[in-house]
């Protein structure tokens, strides 16, 4: 990889990683519904106008059955959950629990596609659940039922993520990149548009929390995806899949940096656990092991 692609791949991390602090700051003033209306519209209409400005295909005709299906499955429902988790647990745990997006992926690609699940995945599996286990265990005080609910959210939105990312796997691997990013985009904001609360408005919100939600669309997802898809072009999936490893360490480190999070034992250990985890199953890191003599 080129200095450049680091650069990116930095900057990607940095971006999604930074979406926990803006949820975390907009939802109490705007609520959930709200802000992945506001979110989802900017994004939607920043990946549009990048995609004419580029003259890169969309196609909505052929595949906008399947864009509304993930618009509702991977944008629409998960960040919402997302945001009703952030108002009983702060953005470093919502940030390394929806790290284990990969353990749900490989476990649906498995029964779904027949993927085989390798010794490593299963491995890594294992640690991700257990490093759960470790992260909402450990804690200074016992967790509370409403943060355990809001723990159950967070890993919710991860399966959601999972499922979705086969789901594009089987039915999406001939469109366009940039389209999905666009159609996913705009379809989530048409199917939360109506139980969006508009009064809001006309309401005397924060003007950060507004700022917060225009830095969602325009940071975290529309220039974050632009990013991701120039990665993928530049160095591959796998090596551009390397950002899911570094987007709960940013996560960590806003919230402890303009939040004042507490970063806990529990947190460090549970989270580099789950991170570890994650790197076996997307093969991003190897097994030891010794070879077999001929």
């Amino acid at each position: 990889m080129r200095p450049a692609d680091y650069a990116r791949l930095v900057t990607l991390a940095a971006l999604w990683g930074a979406s926990y602090l803006f949820m975390r700051v907009a939802e109490p003033h705007v609520g959930s519904v709200a802000m992945v209306e506001g979110r989802t519209l900017v994004a939607g209409a920043m990946l549009l106008a990048f995609a004419a400005i580029m003259h890169q295909p969309v196609a909505f005709l052929r595949f906008w059955k399947h864009y509304l299906f993930i618009g509702a499955v991977a944008v629409a429902i998960p960040i919402t959950l997302i945001g009703f988790a952030l108002r009983d647990i702060d953005a470093s745990t919502a940030a390394i629990l929806n790290a284990t997006s990969p353990l749900f992926s490989a476990v649906i690609a498995s029964v779904w596609i027949h993927e085989r699940l390798t010794a490593p995945k299963v491995i890594g599996i294992a640690l991700c659940i257990t490093g759960i286990a470790v992260l909402v265990g450990w804690t200074p005080r016992p967790m509370s039922s409403a943060e355990l609910l809001a723990c159950a959210m967070s890993v919710s939105a991860s399966v959601l993520y999972g499922y979705s990312s086969v789901y594009t796997k089987v039915y999406l691997k001939d469109a366009p990149p940039i389209g999905v990013a666009a159609g996913a985009s705009i379809f989530a904001a048409l199917l939360a548009a109506p139980f969006a609360p508009w009064q809001l408005l006309a309401a005397p919100v924060p003007a950060v929390a507004w700022l917060s939600v225009l830095a969602l669309g325009v940071l975290s997802t529309g220039i974050a995806f632009i990013l991701y898809y120039r990665l993928i072009a530049d160095v591959g999936p796998v090596r551009a899949m390397t950002v899911t490893l570094l987007v709960p360490v940013f996560g960590v480190f806003w919230g402890v940096l303009l939040l004042g999070e507490r970063l806990t034992p529990g947190r460090i250990l549970g989270g580099a656990i789950i991170l570890l985890g994650c790197g076996l199953i997307l093969g991003l890191l190897r097994l030891p092991y010794k070879a077999t003599a001929g």
